[in-house]
């Protein structure tokens, strides 16, 4: 969870074994910084097999490493760490500078409970070796593949097709696109759309994977249309996932007009389809006025920005029937969570326990891949992404690179999109502990790490303390099934 810069000095009492602990069908990592005190490479890379006694294993091809890489915030006069490339040999190190390696374990859902032990061996030039001990710790409850939030991530192609040099109608593309959406998906987060057409023969392979929670219906004015595609993902058994997202972030007389149209006519179709409308403030013809007012009986998915959330107002629309959500973007910045580069590790995933201190139920971000030529040319050089906004705003729709540059046909995960990962994996603990402890102790739990959703710990230790001592308590309780 740490990020760690190039030029900081190592702590006087470096850890010398990864030690990590998950739960079976969970993601978990640790990082190996390497600090020269000369120029060398790192040549090669051993990963053994994982044991844990009598035969029971897990194999190598469980275990992934990154090269932790850097981008120039001119803001801060630093570099600061984000894109994960996958590690290719060799690589430069320099000297009295720290390069780390991202290791990244996927526990299968077979996987038996217990400690399991292995080794990564690092080769640097001249021969020189380092033994690394790694100690995993499997616990005997499984994550759910379902995620039991729901999440709205964008994934817009067009960038897609200029940073891989393809045309957005090739069939490469579409193949870009649908690597681009599996690692989302792997990562427990829902595009906003599939990667195929929804009429398309291929689309219930997309629509009916458990691990997507959620997809944009596509909207049409015209209502026959409109009613060929409810009718359709109806019996495809898929149009509960789906929900409406016509209109952002409403604050003219003709945005709010716009979307009371849009409402009523999906309405005549179905009252029950979800509607959402993000928004983030009140309305500039009626500043006095609050959009849960003037989105009542429109919407039915509730998506504030997260300083705007209004909790006791949103938990009467909970106990109506409707779903609530919240979002981030371009704001809020500090003291709020958020997914900045330049935040702390612990802001990307605190936001995800603030999440069920308060009973939300989804989280909405607009873009993961915003790489607009009139703001940012290349996000592997200038993550500055909303220059039109904030200059100084770094990574706000982006949370993936284009991986040509990495020789990599597709997508590079970040560091970012990592802790999101485990900001999610951290919602399935709490879950289940709210189901075997009850939500008075849940709530306990949270409160030691956040009280508002501008007060919350930033001690890494503090939270992986309090989500160990959730873990070996849902352990013991499973272990006596």
């Amino acid at each position: 969870m740490q990020k760690v810069f190039q030029d900081e000095a190592p702590p006087g009492s470096a850890e010398k074994v990864l030690r990590l602990s998950a739960a079976r069908g969970e993601r978990e990592a640790a990082q190996i910084v390497l600090r020269p005190s000369h120029k060398a490479q790192l040549v090669n890379v051993k990963v053994s097999d994982l044991q844990a006694g009598r035969g029971v294993r897990l194999g190598a091809e469980a275990i992934a490493i990154y090269r932790v890489a850097y981008i120039h915030l001119p803001a801060h006069g630093r570099k600061y760490p984000d894109p994960l490339p996958p590690l290719r040999l060799p690589v430069d190190l320099e000297p009295n500078q720290n390069q780390p390696l991202w290791v990244s374990i996927e526990v299968p859902r077979d996987a038996r409970p217990g400690q399991y032990r292995g080794e990564i061996e690092l080769e640097m030039t001249g021969g020189e070796r380092h033994l690394i001990p790694i100690q995993l710790r499997v616990w005997s409850f499984e994550i759910p593949l379902k995620p039991s939030m729901r999440t709205a991530f964008g994934l817009w192609g067009d960038g897609i097709a200029r940073h891989h040099g393809v045309s957005s109608q090739s069939g490469s593309h579409r193949k870009l696109m649908q690597r681009y959406w599996e690692l989302l998906v792997s990562r427990r987060i829902s595009p906003f759309s599939i990667p195929v057409d929804i009429f398309s023969p291929e689309a219930g392979k997309y629509l009916s994977d458990p691990r997507l929670t959620s997809f944009i219906i596509p909207y049409s004015d015209d209502e026959a249309q409109l009613r060929r595609t409810v009718d359709h993902l109806r019996q495809g058994g898929w149009l509960e996932k789906g929900y409406f997202y016509v209109v952002d972030e409403p604050v003219t007389r003709e945005q709010y007009d716009r979307l009371v149209e849009v409402c009523q006519r999906i309405q005549r179709i179905d009252p029950s389809l979800k509607i959402v409308s993000p928004y983030f403030r009140n309305p500039d013809f009626d500043p006095e006025k609050r959009p849960e007012v003037l989105l009542d009986g429109q919407v039915n998915i509730w998506c504030p920005v997260t300083p705007f959330f209004q909790p006791d107002l949103l938990r009467e629309r909970q106990q109506r029937g409707e779903e609530v959500w919240w979002y981030v973007c371009c704001g809020p910045g500090k003291p709020y969570a958020n997914f900045f580069v330049d935040m702390d590790g612990i802001d990307h995933r605190i936001l995800f326990w603030q999440q069920k201190m308060f009973g939300v139920q989804g989280l909405l971000y607009w873009n993961t891949i915003w790489w607009d030529p009139n703001s940012t040319q290349d996000p592997w050089e200038d993550i500055a992404t909303v220059k039109n906004i904030n200059p100084q705003v770094y990574g706000d729709g982006s949370l993936v690179y284009p991986g040509k540059r990495a020789g990599v046909y597709g997508p590079v995960t970040s560091i970012r999109l990592e802790l999101i990962c485990d900001g999610t994996e951290d919602y399935e603990y709490l879950t289940l502990y709210e189901k075997e402890f009850g939500a008075t102790a849940t709530q306990e739990a949270i409160r030691e790490l956040t009280r508002s959703l501008t007060e919350f710990e930033k001690d890494p230790k503090r939270l992986e303390a309090v989500r160990e001592r959730i873990a070996r308590a849902l352990d013991a309780r499973h272990s006596r099934r």
